[in-house]
């Protein structure tokens, strides 16, 4: 009987210590997250992360959401990365202006794909304006931008932090 005691026992131990891990795993990827926005464009402007606002969705959970249908389709971490890069890229590009969005699109991909085919081109601007489509149709009442996001790779399942704007931070007219 002691035995079956100390093994459950020990089975609950470990399953703390596993979350205790998890949980400091993602309080060291909140704050490279934090070091990495402060150094990003928004730096000078950025007064400190405030994890989880009273009253606000938590948009880690609005963004994985947002990319669930092509999460199918990753095969490792970078795809993963990459695609989660072109989703933030489209979610913001569906909170501009209209009128702005084609210009800006133009601007990456010459920036960002400069050396790619004219394929390659296409395809990125093709998924990006389907991912447009998706946020304006299912995610048009969520109004804020997102500043930067952090993947964590956890061997059979991944963990993201973003960093976002406030819900009132721009008021741009669409």
């Amino acid at each position: 009987m002691k035995e079956i005691f100390m093994a459950r026992k020990s089975k609950g131990f470990g399953e703390i210590l596993k979350q205790q891990r998890a949980d400091k795993s993602h309080q060291k990827g909140l704050e490279k997250l934090e070091q990495k926005v402060k150094k990003g464009p928004l730096g000078d402007k950025f007064g400190g992360m405030v994890m989880n606002p009273k009253g606000e969705v938590k948009m880690s959970e609005v963004l994985e959401e947002f990319v669930e249908p092509y999460l199918d389709f990753i095969q490792d971490q970078n795809e993963r990365e990459k695609l989660f890069n072109i989703a933030v890229i489209a979610w913001n590009l569906a909170i501009m202006p209209e009128k702005e969005r084609p210009s800006m699109i133009d601007e990456l991909i010459k920036v960002g794909l400069n050396e790619a085919d004219p394929l390659a081109q296409q395809d990125t601007r093709e998924i990006i304006d389907e991912l447009i489509a998706r946020k304006l149709k299912l995610f048009a009442k969520h109004k804020r931008f997102i500043v930067d996001f952090q993947l964590q790779d956890r061997g059979n399942e991944f963990h993201l932090s973003v960093a976002s704007t406030f819900s009132n931070a721009l008021d741009l007219p669409n």
